[in-house]
């Protein structure tokens, strides 16, 4: 997934839920249903940009439902994680101008939680759930600041602690089930 840095290049969030479909993810992110359409990221961007709107896309990999926003970070706003992981494992990865941001939840209780440049603050009920993890990926949890790498860390340990990941060809390439959240 560290090619998300480079896609994103202004930020990012994506967000995955255990055995969710992408639609049902969409809906729990707020998004309209009868916004729902296949959309590729370009027009997806152009539409964000041109209509001012919050457009979210999403897929399902490995089984976990993934949606990706550029720029925003809706799951970060109120109550919304607590929805997207009712009765399901969630993780959310976010990379912003102002946010970089861990959170991996079960059922709408924060299991761990971290600014992946201050690893070494963590947040939750288990907040050394993923210490080794962390020593591993060059997120010390002890102290020492993550530097230039904090991110690609932050998406490495996703990858290794849940198996995630997020397939570059349909995220970029190809056309993902999208939904617009209302103002």
């Amino acid at each position: 997934m560290e090619w998300l840095e480079k896609v994103f290049g202004n930020g990012f969030s994506v967000t995955f839920a255990e055995s969710l479909e992408a639609r049902e993810l969409l809906l729990r992110l707020g998004c309209d249903a009868e916004s729902l359409e296949m959309i590729d990221q370009e027009d997806a961007e152009e539409r964000q940009l041109d209509d001012g709107v919050t457009m979210i896309r999403a897929g399902v990999h490995g089984g976990w439902a993934y949606a990706v926003q550029a720029w925003g970070t809706r799951v970060f706003e109120d109550g919304v994680l607590d929805v997207v992981s009712a009765g399901t494992r969630a993780v959310a990865l976010v990379s912003t101008e102002t946010i970089p941001y861990f959170t991996y939840r079960e059922n709408t209780e924060e299991v761990c939680g971290f600014d992946p440049g201050m690893p070494w603050i963590r947040h939750g009920s288990d907040p050394d759930r993923f210490n080794a993890l962390m020593s591993e990926v060059g997120l010390d949890p002890s102290g020492e600041a993550a530097g230039s790498g904090a991110v690609a860390g932050m998406l490495v340990l996703a990858e290794r602690a849940f198996g995630l990941g997020l397939p570059y060809a349909d995220v970029v390439e190809e056309e993902l089930l999208g939904g617009v959240v209302p103002e």
